[in-house]
């Protein structure tokens, strides 16, 4: 096959994932092609995740709105001072909220609870560490219960385009930094191989391109989880490892045919001598 033709990244795509043939040609591409499908395969792999992050915060805007509708009968924010539900105490989402507006203090909450909403301020627990957010410093005007439910109907399409603008870009940053020290561990992996069967032609730089094809298949097969993931809350517990695995799977095979045929083309300049 001619690389030197310009070919669909969709051809590409799935030649990674079905044809190991193909593997030999990529190991000889040009860095600006391999560049190329990275960017592109980085891209697609960053607009499912930004979809699906959306996807969630929406469903928890709703469901947010759904609860100040049902559990909360009364919420009034003035001069610092918060009061809900009559200053009654209420736990919401299994425990994970706790409100209690009776108090200066909600320190025996904090331990017991992710959220705990108080009448001056309220904290989130974040591992071992507990911050603390003073209404004061966020909030200068009066709040009410209508006002807060006005303030999540009012996500208006702008509101949904800034925020997918900002998770893409922090997508693609983040999983192009992941990929890449993926696929160079991927490429340590190959280079031993290589030298161990005997092959000493192939250099980093090709064994490199094939691991930018290899994992082809483990970011198709993430994306597929993390779409199921968000829908139906299915997990796997060691994902990462079958990603890794899938991965070294497609370089080692792909190394190995190269130094076959490789053998081959030499046995039969041999012949030929």
């Amino acid at each position: 096959m001619n690389l030197t033709k310009k070919q669909p990244f969709i051809l590409n795509f799935f030649r990674s994932i079905k044809d190991f043939d193909y593997y030999k040609d990529v190991s000889n591409e040009k860095n600006s092609k391999t560049i190329l499908y990275f960017i592109i395969l980085i891209i697609m792999y960053s607009l499912i995740v930004t979809i699906g992050i959306v996807y969630e915060v929406n469903q928890t805007v709703k469901e947010v709105k759904e609860t100040i509708n049902t559990e909360i009968s009364s919420l009034e924010y003035a001069d610092g001072i918060l009061k809900i539900n009559n200053d009654e105490y209420t736990s919401i989402f299994n425990n994970y909220v706790i409100i209690d507006t009776s108090k200066e203090n909600n320190d025996e909450y904090e331990e017991k609870s992710g959220v705990v909403i108080g009448k001056q301020y309220c904290s989130i627990k974040m591992d071992e560490h507990i911050l603390k957010f003073s209404y004061n410093n966020y909030l200068s005007e009066n709040i009410n219960k209508n006002d807060l439910i006005n303030i999540l109907d009012n996500n208006t399409t702008q509101y949904y385009i800034l925020i997918s603008a900002m998770i893409f870009i922090m997508s693609l940053i983040a999983l192009a930094c992941s990929t890449i020290i993926d696929t160079l561990v991927i490429s340590l992996i190959g280079v031993i191989i290589a030298r161990i069967i005997g092959n000493n032609y192939l250099k980093f730089s090709n064994i490199y391109k094939i691991a930018v094809h290899a994992v082809t298949l483990p970011i198709l097969l993430s994306m597929i989880y993390y779409i199921i993931n968000i829908v139906s809350g299915f997990s796997i517990k060691y994902f990462s490892i079958m990603y890794t695995s899938i991965a070294t799977i497609y370089i080692v095979t792909a190394i190995l045919l190269i130094t076959m045929d490789s053998y081959k083309n030499n046995e039969n300049n041999n012949k030929e001598i």
